[in-house]
């Protein structure tokens, strides 16, 4: 029993004590990790984040320059570039975009505006490099890169700091655009995020401690404050020692945790710190002890109070045994044979079985007591299984009735362990079939979402991290979908799993598209009303210039005979010169041209303006009769449609009254059907009756239109440029470009309806209209 009470002893001693220092030092280690990691990521995010802006001011510089070469004057081009780059947003304050051409000209600089105009090629960093000469170098001769120097922030021209800018050619103009990060702010910046891991963590109830090599705190109720210049020796003492083991490449330290007020009470810590090299940091992880060295001593007082008991139990039998073993030697054999065998039965079978000990059977107290407590350890266990299994009924119900997709993953083997039935939902599965899955197989594994990213986004999750991402997956058919997920490591079952908790989010990456649109048609719809004005001046002179030219050599028009029998011409030679020539018809074609230059320019007004149009109440049915009729009667050589030729089917579901306005509508209506009809004529596949169906339904809230042909359909390039102006694709004086997007702004603008397009080439292609009933 002595030497069971020692090896007892020495168990409890490791349990306690013996693992701390290594728990502690594995937290600091952890620690480290995560900083040298945020560091790492920091640095690659920054060059990323400056390479993609710059990449994006190009972009958007070359679309300009593409789509206003022609039509706007080189200066004003210049400066519609620069004032549409400036309003880039850039990830700190003290970042800016810089513009220079290639004689050195300062172009842009948006946080100096009143530099601009200046000539900085001879500018020197403050090490001696003409760093804006080695700018313009590499722009001629790669086109693009990265730079390293030193330079002022923006307002602090006293001092330089390491920075690093990536700068690009823009050809057209010879510009060098550049942008940059400062690697102190980068720095600032990571150490913020790692101060506020070490907050939350030690909110979440551990002893996290961070502070610089000249002893200010950076954590806890003393942040900011100079530990070094506090009145208490002891806390200076404790600090300084800190510092020295840090520098030391770490280690221990136990001490008394000093008292900074008059009610603070003191305890034994124990704490194992660290530096952070190139931060001039100290970090470290601390843990009372004196709970452990007093929950160590209250286990060596049970253990020795239990030897004691143990040790009396025996001395009494011994006695007891003495007195009476020549008496009642027989009798009390089998007494003791009989309870032992009840307890030994017990014992055999207690584990797993409810069989109780026959306490009637049992002839002496202390035996009857410890067969009571027996039996009650039974009770005890059988009740903490009925309490176990109703917590896991509760569990699996609220676990199933969530509508957000719940699964479990194991952190080793990457595959699911559990998941809830929203889950099998959302992905068509048998629960059979998605237990002992991978994740792998559920992604849709297109870039940017592959699986190089979400091996990234699983070891964030390791490292402690919430992580929260979208993704794009695909259900058992292969039907893709988006979802929102949130992603944490939590203990269930006593073993670290991967939580994952996933929402549908396809519908509302639908809706932020739509809004996407609406912005892009608000933005151009200014620019076409400002373009349409100036057009119109210059092409009414045109017209009619062109107009009297013809009615002032006609020689039907008497006021021209007395002028030409004046300067002797004959005004019917002139015209049968001028036909010889072919200048009446060049005459005819400006006029011509003069035309559909005039219809463009309504279209693009009738895009831009406001409906003045008032709105009445009605049903869509008649409105799409009516734009059928008016298609019917319409035929064009150039477009070389007909209606006649076209199978039209009517499925109209009696829709209900709601306000609308039925001029609009139903140019929207003619406008589709005239597009299918034309679509028609391009199919090649001549075994195809051609046939438009229109379809009506509504619901509580939206009456919908759909118009559907069984056309070549649309390329899936193109489908995303369908409803922009000027963007069309049919072939030069065929379209404007103007029909589907002067469709979408009175759909979208002037009744606050929706407008989409599903097409699959040589399939045929959909456009469904949705309008509000109540507006």
């Amino acid at each position: 029993m002595v030497s069971s009470y020692q090896e007892e002893l020495q168990e409890a001693e490791a349990e306690i004590m013996g693992s701390i220092q290594e728990s502690l030092k594995k937290d600091v280690f952890r620690i480290q990790d995560y900083i040298k990691f945020s560091r790492n990521t920091a640095r690659s995010t920054s060059l990323t984040s400056v390479k993609n802006s710059i990449l994006e001011a190009h972009s958007l510089a070359m679309k300009l320059y593409g789509t206003y070469k022609n039509s706007m004057a080189e200066k004003e081009l210049k400066q519609l570039i620069k004032t549409t780059l400036a309003a880039m947003i850039y990830d700190y304050d003290d970042s800016y975009l810089f513009i220079i051409s290639m004689d050195g000209v300062l172009e842009l600089h948006t946080d100096a505006p009143d530099t601009t105009g200046q000539n900085v090629l001879n500018s020197k960093t403050s090490d001696s490099r003409y760093i804006l000469k080695e700018m313009i170098s590499l722009a001629a001769k790669r086109g693009e890169g990265y730079i390293d120097y030193l330079w002022p922030k923006p307002g602090r021209s006293d001092l330089s700091y390491e920075k690093t800018s990536y700068i690009k050619l823009f050809k057209p103009y010879q510009w060098v655009l550049g942008t940059g990060s400062y690697q102190d702010t980068i720095t600032k910046h990571t150490q913020d995020l790692v101060l506020r891991r070490l907050n939350k963590l030690n909110a979440n109830g551990n002893e996290y401690f961070a502070g610089s090599l000249k002893g200010t705190s950076l954590l806890g109720e003393n942040k900011g404050r100079n530990i070094m210049e506090l009145k208490s020796s002891d806390g200076i003492f404790i600090v300084q020692e800190f510092i020295k083991k840090a520098k030391l490449g770490g280690g221990f330290i136990t001490y008394k945790s000093p008292s900074i007020s008059s009610g603070f009470k003191t305890y034994k810590k124990m704490s194992y710190c660290a530096a952070v090299p190139g931060w001039d940091w100290v970090i470290g992880a601390n843990v009372n002890i004196e709970r452990l060295e007093g929950k160590l001593q209250q286990r060596k007082a049970q253990l020795w109070d239990s030897l004691l008991l143990h040790i009396a139990a025996v001395i009494s039998l011994i006695v007891l045994f003495s007195l009476i073993t020549l008496f009642f030697a027989g009798q009390f054999k089998r007494v003791l044979t009989e309870n032992f065998n009840s307890f030994e039965n017990f014992f055999r079978k207690g584990t797993n079985s409810t069989v109780k000990i026959d306490r009637t059977k049992i002839d002496f107290t202390e035996f009857d007591n410890m067969a009571a407590l027996a039996n009650n350890m039974i009770d005890s266990r059988e009740s903490a299984k009925s309490e176990l299994l109703k917590s896991e009924i509760t569990y699996r119900e609220i676990f199933n009735a969530t509508k957000d997709a719940i699964a479990v993953m194991d952190i080793q083997k990457r595959v699911f362990t559990d998941v809830n039935q929203t889950f099998l939902d959302f992905f068509g599965m048998e629960r059979t079939e998605s237990i002992g899955m991978s994740p792998e197989l559920i992604s849709f594994n297109s870039p940017p979402y592959d699986n190089k990213y979400a091996a990234e986004l699983f070891n964030k999750a390791l490292s402690g991290e919430s992580v929260h991402f979208e993704w794009m997956v695909k259900k058992k058919t292969g039907e893709p979908f988006w979802t929102d997920n949130l992603a944490r490591v939590a203990t269930i079952g006593g073993q670290k799993r991967l939580l994952i908790v996933m929402r549908d989010i396809t519908e509302r990456r639908k809706m932020q598209k739509i809004m996407v649109q609406n912005e892009k048609m608000m933005s151009i719809g200014g620019l076409a009303a400002g373009m349409a004005h100036e057009i119109n001046n210059p092409l009414g002179i045109i017209m009619q210039v062109t107009q009297n030219i013809i009615r002032r050599t006609s020689p039907t028009l008497k006021s021209n005979l007395p002028v030409a029998e004046k300067c002797n011409i004959d005004l019917d030679n002139l015209r049968n010169y001028m036909d010889k020539r072919g200048i009446n018809e060049y005459l005819r074609s400006i006029q011509e041209a003069g035309t559909r230059a005039a219809a463009i320019v309504k279209s693009m007004l009738e895009f831009s303006r406001k409906s003045n149009s008032s709105k009445s109440s009605g049903r869509i049915e008649p409105v799409i009769e009516t734009a059928l009729s008016l298609a019917a009667n319409d035929y064009d050589f150039k477009k070389k449609y007909d209606f006649k030729t076209i199978k039209i089917i009517r499925d109209f579901n009696s829709s209900p009254m709601f306000n609308f306005t039925e001029m609009e509508i139903s140019q929207v209506i003619l406008n589709l059907i005239k597009n299918a009809a034309q679509a028609l004529v391009e199919e090649k596949n001549t075994n195809k009756i051609p046939t438009i169906t229109i379809r009506t339904s509504s619901d509580e809230k939206f009456v919908r239109v759909e118009i559907e042909d069984n056309g070549p359909g649309i390329p899936h390039e193109d489908l995303k440029k369908i409803f922009e102006p000027f963007y069309s694709t049919k072939g030069p004086g065929i379209g404007t470009g103007l029909g589907l997007s002067v469709s979408y702004y009175i759909i979208t603008h002037n009744h606050g309806g929706t407008i989409t397009a599903d097409s699959n080439p040589g399939e045929g292609t959909r456009f469904t209209i949705s309008l509000p009933i109540l507006t």
